[in-house]
């Protein structure tokens, strides 16, 4: 089965370079401020906006600071920001989506309201309105974007669940004597798990894009520490003048939220079960 969904994965080609172009990027981000001992936070005014050189590959911004080591610094803040707060919001939203779906009745009316309340508002709000509550900084931010995700992710597991309960499997389970949590983790979980995988893929980019958008604003991490959004919007004053210092993390969100959504995809196509014998 595995083998399978590698296959069917590859054969499309576009998801695949996505795939790659993703790997690079986060690796490095995650590896390329360990091996380039440059200060992302060192300013140098006398340096300010200098085009790029074998000495600064991007060149430099406003204040002398290498952008080439901010974007990769920017990009690891960035890319834990997404991760954990898409990892927190799908954990949360997951159970909320299992219960709601696996007993019902009251359990599932007041789940699924409390739901269509998060949906009623659009996400980049409701991100706004969490950390305007809870203030700036990374750790915020991060419990916006998975205050942001839960309910995508409990409306989807809450479907999946109501179609896998009535299956021949767990209801025998059920006269077998398991109990209602076993055949959740046994059973309703991990027959839903390829719809989260493509769930959290997909959301991944879109967190990456409400993070710079909280940055840029000013709601998000707080300088001096690098973020794309947040470099981004130092660069507004100086776009025509140097538009340097706006291309380069404008063009890395693009790219990296871009691959999220065609991985995204891929992985959706790979594991539909209606392409099982394509």
């Amino acid at each position: 089965m595995k083998h399978t969904v590698f296959r069917r994965f590859l054969k499309r080609k576009v998801s695949v370079v996505a795939a790659v172009v993703l790997l690079v990027i986060i690796g490095l981000c995650v590896l390329g401020p360990i091996f380039i001992h440059t200060d992302p936070l060192e300013q140098n005014i006398l340096s300010a906006y200098q085009e790029p050189s074998s000495e600064h590959w991007f060149g430099t911004d406003n204040l002398g600071r290498d952008i080439f080591i901010r974007i990769l610094v920017g990009g690891r803040n960035s890319l834990w920001i997404s991760f954990e707060g898409v990892i927190l919001g799908t954990f949360v939203g997951v159970m909320l989506g299992v219960f709601a779906g696996y007993f019902g009745g009251i359990v599932d009316t007041l789940i699924s309201r409390f739901v269509d309340i998060l949906l009623a508002f659009p996400g980049l709000l409701l991100a706004i309105a969490v950390v305007a509550v809870l203030g700036n900084g990374m750790q915020n931010t991060v419990i916006a974007i998975s205050i942001f995700s839960i309910p995508t992710v409990a409306r989807m597991v809450r479907s999946e669940v109501i179609s896998l309960r009535e299956n021949e499997y767990i209801a025998a389970s059920r006269v077998m004597g398991e109990s209602n949590v076993r055949v959740i983790f046994t059973h309703i979980i991990p027959n839903a798990v390829s719809q989260i995988i493509v769930n959290v893929t997909l959301q991944l980019g879109t967190a990456i894009l409400i993070a710079s958008s909280l940055s840029f604003l000013g709601l998000g991490v707080t300088p001096p520490d690098p973020e794309w959004g947040s470099m981004l919007s130092q660069a507004r004053d100086v776009l025509r003048s140097y538009p340097m210092q706006a291309i380069i993390p404008g063009a890395a969100i693009t790219l990296v939220v871009m691959s999220f959504s065609l991985v995204g995809d891929g992985l959706r196509d790979a594991l539909d079960p209606r392409l099982k014998n394509v």
